[in-house]
Formats: structure tokens, C-alpha cells, sequence
């Protein structure tokens, strides 16, 4: 209803919030107070992926027909989801509205929403700091792109659609590939070794 939200006219002179007598009106406290709220909230979600309400999660992520045939309630776990990352982004958007103090539909579109996505696709969606590595990439990356100029767009496109071709988990996972590669050349020297006792035996 345009009562609530001010319709394509949005809301303004939204004021920073006050905490035990603690102003956030200035720049720096208001600076604070998200770095705050976001490690609060990360440590909160970092508890929640632990525990076996996590592991399900994590099941139902990787495997959701495996996930049901062990006891996991898929609807259940997929509305519950979905109502953390609502939340989430509740927080986050009241953080922004504080932020700008203003507030109107024009910013929250398609455009917006496929740049969210890009972020945890580049960052590596099944790694925790994934997203906030991709939301540094999507930020850095396109003020990097500048220069480009009627370009740049096409060059970022570009640059993310080469990440996800060769790195399809995200840029968290190098590390993982990179261990995997080493195990797998011990593994095969090893096989190589037991193989060259064995004929020195015969």
C-alpha cells in the first residue's frame, strides 16, 4: 500500500537508529554499528551451519533426494531457508534505508538481483565467506573496470562468465583444487612406488 511504502515515491527522512542513548546519526558510529550487526549475524549463521540444523541443510544442498531418505523434512527445511535469508535480508535492508535515508523501488531490480547472484556464484556458493568475497569482487572489480568506459560492461561480463567457466565453485575453491591436484600426485607416485617394489620382488 502506498500508506506504508510510498509507492514510486518511497520513503524518506528515514532516521539512523538509537541504542541505549547511543547515537548512530554519524558516519563512523553508523559504520561501526553495521560492521557490528554483520559479524554478530555471520557468527550467529556460522553457529546455525554447524549444528545438525546445518548439517541438514548442507544434505539437502547437496543431495536433496539423499537428504529425504535420511529423515530430512525437504519442505520443512526449504521454507525454513528461505525465511533465515529473508530475515537476513531484512537486516540488510533496513541497514540501507538507514544508510541513504531514503528509500523507493528504483534501486531493487532485476539488475540488482542477477549482481547479487553473480556474487555468490564468483565467491563459491557452498563456502561461507564465499559471498563476501564475490560481494568484494562485484564491488572492486567494475570501479577496476573503469577505464573501459562503453566497454566495460561487456569486459566484466566477460571477466565473470571465464570465472565460472574455470572455476564453476567459486574462487574459494582454489585452494580445494589445489589440494586435490597434490593428493593426487602423491597418490599416484605412491602407486608408482608400490608398483616398482612389486616387480623388483618378482
Amino acid at each position: 500500500e502506498e500508506w506504508l511504502t510510498g509507492g514510486t515515491f518511497g520513503i524518506n527522512n528515514i532516521a539512523r537508529p538509537e541504542a541505549f542513548g547511543v547515537s548512530f546519526d554519524g558516519n563512523l558510529a553508523y559504520y561501526y554499528l553495521v560492521l557490528g550487526l554483520t559479524l554478530f549475524l555471520a557468527v550467529l549463521l556460522l553457529g546455525l551451519l554447524r549444528s545438525p540444523w546445518g548439517k541438514a541443510f548442507t544434505a539437502l544442498r547437496d543431495n536433496p533426494i539423499r537428504a529425504e531418505s535420511l529423515g530430512v523434512d525437504i519442505r520443512n527445511y526449504t521454507l525454513l531457508s528461505f525465511a533465515i535469508g529473508a530475515a537476513y535480508a531484512g537486516v540488510a535492508g533496513a541497514l540501507f534505508a538507514s544508510l541513504v535515508q531514503f528509500i523507493d523501488p528504483a534501486p531493487f531490480n532485476v539488475e540488482a538481483s542477477i549482481m547479487m547472484y553473480l556474487m555468490v556464484v564468483v565467491g563459491g556458493p557452498g563456502y561461507f565467506f564465499g559471498p563476501m568475497l564475490g560481494a568484494a569482487v562485484g564491488v572492486i572489480l567494475p570501479e577496476w573496470l573503469r577505464f573501459a568506459q562503453a566497454w566495460y560492461l561487456f569486459v566484466f561480463g566477460s571477466a565473470v562468465v571465464v570465472l565460472m567457466i574455470w572455476l564453476p565453485d567459486g574462487l574459494l575453491s582454489i585452494p580445494d583444487r589445489i589440494r586435490a591436484k597434490r593428493q593426487s600426485r602423491e597418490a599416484s607416485a605412491l602407486r608408482a612406488a608400490a608398483g616398482k617394489s612389486e616387480g623388483l620382488k618378482a
